[in-house]
């Protein structure tokens, strides 16, 4: 995970766009009960393979699993959760890789994180090897700070064409902004909750919320315009490799230790996978996802690593 990511705007500025958790110095037995990747968790890492593991999320019936097992029982899978090893680091770049345990068809990960030239942000590179050839979801993690910000305050810029998902059921129960299982709705006509139509590109949601929504025909480009902190902080990727990109919405909608009701912060995060729900159901053709034809998983093969190139770029707010 990276952490502590300051940005210095071609004005001089310096501005910290992306969100780490307030509770990463914390000690004590709650502390230490929670999965490594809570701990730790902050503003951007790669998920291999994407999603919780298996679980008995009373789903609607349209969403049918593949009966396929998960082989990684880690949220966000492994490399999520277990320590990198820096292989390099220089004033502008650095590499880290990470081996996955030899029962798994997954062999290793490297990760490159380089300075870009002539503008403030971040190339990042994710390359995958197998050891047999396997289908798994597979995600990619930014998380942009909401804090101090007025609701609606933040507008995201995607594009006009697409299509907007909500998670099947209740993201935490009663917290949901937006109601669950809507399918392929305009980004401007998403109904909430409280009755009426929004547009998901207004943000932070009012109230205390916790939401999961998954966009595809995003073309790969989405950004936020924060003129609380004056910047607009953009990610870009291969869609065609990750076709779509899941809106994680928390905003004071956990009351329970670590979130404690204090956390607003935005995935946003490039994904094929079907929503987080893990690999029994991102390899499944049966889900709506899947009958729209939008990829939720990809494939990799031994002597066939597959790369992911991406980058989070911050430019000043001009408005």
């Amino acid at each position: 995970m990276l952490h502590s990511c300051v940005f210095r705007l071609k004005n001089g500025r310096e501005v910290r766009p992306l969100y780490d958790a307030p509770w990463r110095e914390d000690s004590g037995p709650d502390f230490n009960a929670l999965p490594p990747i809570i701990q730790g968790l902050g503003s951007e890492w790669p998920c291999v393979p994407f999603g919780r593991p298996a679980g008995n999320l009373p789903l609607p019936p349209e969403w049918v699993g593949s009966g396929a097992e998960a082989w990684d029982n880690w949220a966000h899978g492994y490399s999520s959760n277990s320590d990198w090893q820096l292989e390099r680091l220089t004033e502008g770049a650095l590499r880290a890789t990470i081996d996955y345990p030899t029962n798994t068809p997954i062999q290793r990960l490297e990760r490159e994180v380089c300075l870009l030239e002539g503008s403030s942000g971040l190339a990042l590179s994710l390359t995958v090897y197998a050891r047999r050839e396997t289908t798994f979801p597979l995600g990619l993690h930014p998380i942009l700070s909401m804090e101090g910000t007025d609701p609606e305050a933040l507008q995201l810029i995607i594009n006009e064409d697409a299509r907007t998902w909500s998670f099947p059921v209740d993201v935490e129960p009663g917290r949901n902004h937006f109601v669950p299982n809507q399918q392929n709705r305009p980004i401007g006509a998403v109904a909430t909750c409280a009755g009426g139509l929004a547009d998901i590109r207004a943000m932070p949601p009012e109230g205390q919320t916790e939401d999961l929504l998954f966009l595809s025909g995003t073309d790969g480009v989405v950004g936020l315009v924060n003129r609380a902190r004056g910047c607009i902080t953009t990610i870009k990727w291969d869609s065609g490799q990750l076709p779509g990109c899941l809106l994680w919405i928390s905003n004071g909608g956990r009351d329970y230790y670590p979130w404690n009701g204090r956390v607003a912060a935005l995935g946003i995060e490039p994904v094929a996978s079907a929503f987080d729900l893990g690999v029994t159901y991102s390899l499944s053709a049966e889900t709506p996802l899947s009958q729209k034809g939008i990829a939720t998983a990809v494939t990799v093969s031994p002597g066939r690593p597959l790369e992911f190139k991406y980058s989070i770029t911050v430019a000043p707010d001009r408005n």
